[in-house]
């Protein structure tokens, strides 16, 4: 098995060729910021990917002034459970129950969980409440998803298989601050449409106010909120990475170095890498590395 690596500015992209596999020389993808090799050495191979289904992406759209969303976090948690390394969450803050309070008032919620990229995702939906979900956007962008569906939509997506197989690997690089981010895409089949990629960091393990039906006082002070969008690496929207069809046994590779928001705390992130289909909007698979 042959390899060649070039790691480039990116717009462009680090490729490796096996001898089964075409080679993209230089698919379009948008980031500005290279990989430093220089301060963390050269950049990891990735073998054949070993996982041939397609993961799941949960898009919980949620708020903190919601009492039933909480319920709807439960639920995509026992997923999670059920399909270890199979099933990505993004609690997604947006709409108006995320509408934070004055600080002088005598409760809490006065932390604003949004962000460009949370509010973006939420404009896309047809039906905009909360809590409410996607599912690998099947159907299209504004298609949702009650979470009494959740379970059902997942088991039906999980054992499919998948148009790209992803390989991930994350770590936080203390000598200059930064996000190192190594993926790998390897088409089993040839693909028609063009794709885009996404990456997204998201947070567990924060602390706050969270309003919870049927919890007793419902204002919840020390509410745990897990995998929190925290915000977009390529913008939320994605970035082209193919712009044309691919063929059969193509593999994909990019590094990218990315300066770490301080605000953030390393040890409770993970990022999540999804391709989508650039026509229907749908998630062809997704992965999620812990830092």
């Amino acid at each position: 098995m042959s390899t060649m690596k070039n790691i480039l500015s990116l717009i462009a992209i680090a490729a490796i060729l096996f001898t089964s596999c075409d080679k993209i020389d230089q698919p379009i993808l948008d980031f500005n910021i290279q990989y430093r090799a220089d301060l963390y050495g050269p950049a990891p191979t990735f073998g054949p990917a070993t996982t041939t289904t397609t993961n799941v992406l949960i898009e919980d759209f949620t708020a903190h002034q919601c009492g039933f969303c909480p319920d709807a976090g439960v639920t995509a948690d026992e997923i999670i459970e059920t399909y270890p390394g199979r099933v990505t969450v993004m609690a997604i803050h947006a709409g108006p129950l995320a509408i934070t309070k004055e600080e002088d008032e005598d409760e809490g919620f006065t932390t604003d969980w949004t962000n460009i990229d949370s509010k973006t995702l939420w404009d896309q939906l047809d039906f905009q409440v909360n809590p409410i979900g996607r599912i690998n956007r099947t159907g299209g962008l504004g298609q949702t998803a009650n979470p009494n569906t959740w379970v059902a939509k997942t088991n039906e997506l999980v054992n499919q298989i998948a148009p790209v197989n992803l390989q991930l690997a994350v770590n936080y690089g203390t000598l200059g601050g930064h996000l190192n981010v190594h993926f790998n895409a390897q088409f089993p089949e040839s693909y028609e449409n063009p794709t885009k990629i996404t990456v997204y960091i998201v947070e567990s393990g924060i602390e706050d106010w969270q309003l919870w039906y049927g919890e007793d006082p419902e204002n919840v002070e020390d509410y745990e909120f897990k995998h929190v969008l925290r915000g977009s690496i390529s913008g939320p929207l994605g970035l082209n990475f193919t712009t044309e069809s691919v063929a059969a046994n193509t593999e994909i590779q990019t590094d990218y170095s990315l300066v770490w928001n301080p605000d953030w705390a390393v040890e409770n992130c993970s990022a999540i890498v999804l391709i989508t289909d650039d026509v229907s909007g749908e998630v062809l698979n997704v992965i999620e590395a812990h830092l």
